[in-house]
């Protein structure tokens, strides 16, 4: 039986959190800093297992997260809740925003925002691998890829729609 509880260990000055049973691996709360996207990034369609907080920090961002269309501008918050897909699409010649969320891996996390973005111009994925691939580092932090990088929310309820990744 796995459990969530942990030791507070002193190393020096600081106070760690350390996992009581090997192999347990902790969640962290995380705030990390988007990379400057350029106009029509876009992840594929995908959840999460826990909520995401965006903060705009710079450029205009729409978030599509279940039947709600955001458009947010540097200073605005979007909270993206656990289990409803979302996307989004960077509307300004470049974006960055601050994601909050809690993460088991954050390195894993920042492989999958580093392979996420828009293959080719028509939205779909170049072969099975790459989409195969990005699930399995999806999955490291309870993320579900549910449609290429294009799709909507609605796509993942069968509604037919173009895909919006425009490229750079």
């Amino acid at each position: 039986m796995q459990t969530n509880e942990a030791a507070s260990l002193w190393f020096g000055e600081r106070l760690a959190q350390l996992p009581l049973e090997a192999g347990h691996v902790p969640e962290r709360v995380v705030a990390i800093e988007s990379a400057r996207l350029t106009r029509g990034s876009m992840p594929p369609l995908h959840t999460h297992d826990r909520d995401e907080t965006f903060q705009v920090l710079e450029g205009e961002v729409v978030f599509f997260v279940g039947d709600e269309i955001v458009d947010g501008r540097a200073g605005d918050v979007v909270v993206a809740p656990r289990d409803v897909p979302r996307t989004y699409r960077v509307a300004s010649g470049t974006a960055r925003w601050l994601v909050v969320t809690a993460l088991r891996s954050p390195v894993r996390y920042e492989d999958f925002t580093r392979a996420v973005t828009c293959p080719d111009a028509s939205g779909s994925w170049p072969s099975p691998e790459e989409e195969a691939t990005v699930a399995a580092i999806a999955s490291a932090n309870g993320i579900t890829v549910l449609g290429p990088p294009g799709a909507l929310p609605a796509d993942a309820a069968g509604a037919a729609h173009a895909p919006l990744c425009l490229g750079a």
